[in-house]
Parts: C-alpha cells; structure tokens; sequence
C-alpha cells in the first residue's frame, strides 16, 4: 500500500471522525437544557463514562473486522455471515455490560458527594444506559459490516475507513440516543 494510496483513503474518514465529535458535543449542548439532565446530575457523569466505553467496543469491532477482511477470511458467504454475527452477537454482550458498569458508576460518583440515592434515579440510570449501549451497538455494529464489506469490495483497505467512521458516528449516535432514552424514561417517572 503506497503513501499516496494511504493519505487518500484516511483523509475523508478523518474529516468525518472530527466532525462526528463537533457535532456531538452540539448534540450535548442542546440537550443539556431537558429535564433529565437538570435533574438527575448523575447523567452528566453517566456521558464520558458511556462514551469512552462504548468507543472502545466500536474500535474493536471495527478492527476485528478489518483484519478478518484483510485477511480473506470474509471472501466465502457463509464464513462471512459466521464471523459477521458472532461478532455483533460478542459486541451486545459486551455492551450489556459496558452499559451496566458505567451506570453503576455514575450513581457512585453522584452518591459520594450527597450521601443520597434515589433508588428511582438509579434504575433510570442502569436502563438508560444499558437501552443506549445495545441500541448504539446494534446500529453502529450494523454500519461498520456495511462499511467493512463495501471496502472489501472496492479494494479499500478496511482498517484506513471502518475505525475513523466508527470514532465519528459513535459518540454522535450514543449522545443523542442516551439524551431521548432518559429523557424518555425520565417522564413516566
């Protein structure tokens, strides 16, 4: 793989990486203002927390995938569709417990300063997340095979696209769907 060749496939998924960060820290200015967010400061600890988290099991599929691409192991149908649905099935166990742990952390951080729990607060919280964590998962998870395969197809190398795309999309998509889950879960409270 040339330089030339290198530079040309990572500069438009880089500028897509930065700009999914701009965005989401848009996404989290708007929706600073809702309910939620105003009454449960425990959410505001919950975001990096989830974010971090969730980054990591959007890199590692993304890179898994790419390898396995890379190495023609996704060239046979039936081996593709095999490692393609072991994988995704692998990242929503993990993001089961991602949601959970960061969650459980949040409350923590928000029961240290207080000396209080609200026990309403902290189920809102362990749903929200672990609710964000598989659906953020489930679509992003989607999106990388999609973005991993159309690579293959083309003859771009996987590892150059999949990972920025999954930076960029995944702090996006994982703010704006914790944002409505709570605020959601938040009203029938």
């Amino acid at each position: 793989e040339s330089a030339l060749r290198f530079i040309g496939e990572i500069v438009l998924p880089f500028y897509l990486a930065g700009f999914g960060c701009v965005f989401a820290g848009i996404v989290l200015d708007l929706v600073k203002d809702w309910d939620v967010f105003k009454n449960i400061t425990e959410v505001f600890i919950l975001v990096p927390a989830l974010l971090g988290l969730k980054g990591n099991l959007e890199m590692t599929l993304a890179s898994r995938l790419s390898t396995q691409a890379n190495l023609g192991n996704m060239d046979c149908k039936k081996e593709q569709w095999r490692m393609i649905y072991g994988n995704l099935a692998l990242t929503q166990v993990q993001a089961i417990v991602v949601g959970l742990l960061a969650s459980i952390f949040a409350i923590l951080l928000g029961w240290i300063p207080s000396g209080k729990l609200h026990v309403m607060h902290g189920f809102l919280m362990c749903a929200g997340s672990v609710l964000t964590a598989v659906l953020a998962t489930l679509i992003l998870g989607s999106l990388m095979v999609g973005v991993v395969l159309f690579s293959r197809r083309f003859h771009i190398n996987p590892d150059n696209v999949a990972t920025p795309i999954a930076a960029s999309l995944g702090d996006l998509t994982t703010i704006t769907l914790l944002a409505i889950i709570c605020q959601s879960l938040y009203k029938t409270i």
